[in-house]
């Protein structure tokens, strides 16, 4: 499938202004894309007024409006992060819409509390995988990166891309390539990394870019430098299967010493497991 990101600059609490500039290079990224992935919050920034009032659901939030008449318009999948207010809460969101409309919506888990984050929004609590027509893809937002628990999860739910829109501010943007790169070789997976530019008065952040896609044997597609662009790249999901079979490491999981999913409803990928206390491969 072909991957569109898009690397803006996000202007604290210019609604108008934000919205103006994503929708001009959203119509250059979706022409001939399947995914097109934008920044954490490109809509309002961390404007608190501009997110109480512009936030999608209760909120006079029309950007999911916009850009379901783009992704019908032109058969693709748009990430689009944006707040959310649902039950009078907010949460910092993505959402993934289709050509036929929203298909599911992502709150993030781990809130970054040197954001403020904790104080602005509420935690989500589910995680963020979703069926399309090129099969499960996963999203997180920003912090997420930094919990491998979560995309293990996303991967053994059927994950084979997962979408990382995010505000990475620049002091850490080798940490945030680092792990980025991390997540797509554990899991052997896709991770695509949505970063924004510029700064933000309000956080006192600096933003570098630096969006990258990375295969599932860790190897860098592409990345950005410093400036707003679109960015496209084309990922062959049968690569997963492949690397898989030719590393299988999760064959080679003791999941009789550790494993998570219980609580989360997700259960052995069925991918084969090791027999407790041998090196033989039980198949499931």
């Amino acid at each position: 499938m072909r991957v569109s990101i898009i690397q803006m600059r996000v202007a604290d609490g210019d609604v108008q202004a934000n919205i103006a500039r994503g929708l001009k290079f959203i119509k250059e990224a979706a022409e001939g894309s399947d995914f097109v992935v934008l920044p954490e919050l490109w809509t309002t920034g961390y404007d608190f007024n501009a997110i109480m009032e512009y936030a999608e659901g209760e909120g006079k939030g029309w950007s999911n409006e916009l850009l379901s008449s783009i992704a019908e318009e032109y058969g693709v999948y748009i990430i689009s992060s944006a707040p959310l207010k649902e039950d009078g809460k907010l949460y910092d969101a993505a959402f993934l819409i289709g050509p036929d409309g929203t298909i599911g919506t992502y709150r993030k888990i781990h809130l970054f509390r040197p954001y403020g984050e904790d104080k602005m929004f509420m935690a989500g609590n589910e995680l963020g995988y979703f069926n399309t027509s090129f099969g499960g893809v996963g999203i997180a937002i920003c912090y997420d990166l930094r919990f491998p628990e979560l995309f293990r999860l996303l991967a053994m739910k059927g994950a084979k891309v997962i979408f990382v829109p995010a505000s990475w501010g620049a002091p850490r943007a080798l940490q945030w390539r680092t792990l980025l790169r991390a997540r797509a070789a554990e899991n052997q997976v896709f991770m695509v990394g949505a970063n924004k530019v510029g700064k933000s008065e309000v956080t006192g952040e600096h933003y570098s870019g630096n969006s990258a896609v990375y295969d599932p044997f860790g190897f860098e597609l592409m990345h950005s430098e410093e400036s707003e662009q679109v960015l496209t790249v084309n990922v062959d999901l049968r690569t997963v299967d492949k690397i898989r079979e030719y590393l299988p490491i999760w064959h080679d999981r003791r999941t009789d010493l550790y494993g998570i999913g219980s609580a989360w409803g997700v259960g052995d990928p069925g991918w084969g497991k090791r027999a407790a206390g041998t090196s033989r491969i039980e198949p499931t």
